[in-house]
């Protein structure tokens, strides 16, 4: 018994250790570049609204993602190309374009067009998610 109780603590420790790295690695991905704020509030204690703002210049980066509840986008300034219609497709200041449920984009996207690194944009974003799941699902 005495040799189960120091053994079964490692192994805690072990399992604790790797969820906290996964956990890191997770909040090192990003599905946009430029964010500058978010803001989280509460939706009747089962949803969060999240609003978050982005500045960016140049090609759009990030990586494979999905948002399981739709994302409203709105251009603030600047130019955006986004292809959330189907095809790529400039959104300007005061525009906006909605992303559908479980979308999957971002990531290299060898048909999307160039962009000069010195077009900028600002963007609004607004998504919702159930409370305690998070708002953007990577794709590997």
């Amino acid at each position: 018994m005495n040799r189960i109780i120091p053994a079964l603590t490692l192994i805690l420790i072990v399992v604790m250790f790797t969820n906290v790295l996964s956990a890191a690695d997770e909040e090192k991905r990003v599905a946009a570049q430029g964010l500058v704020s978010s803001d989280v509030f509460d939706l009747a204690g089962e949803m969060d609204l999240y609003v978050e703002k982005y500045e960016s210049c140049g090609q759009a980066g990030g990586e494979r993602h999905y948002h399981p509840y739709g994302t409203l986008v709105y251009v603030l300034d600047g130019e955006i190309t986004s292809n959330g219609s189907g095809s790529y497709e400039p959104v300007k200041k005061d525009e906006f374009w909605f992303e559908k449920s479980n979308w999957v984009h971002g990531g290299a996207d060898p048909e999307a067009p160039s962009v000069d690194d010195n077009q900028c944009g600002k963007t609004l974003i607004i998504r919702v998610a159930k409370k305690g799941e998070s708002p953007t699902v990577f794709v590997d």
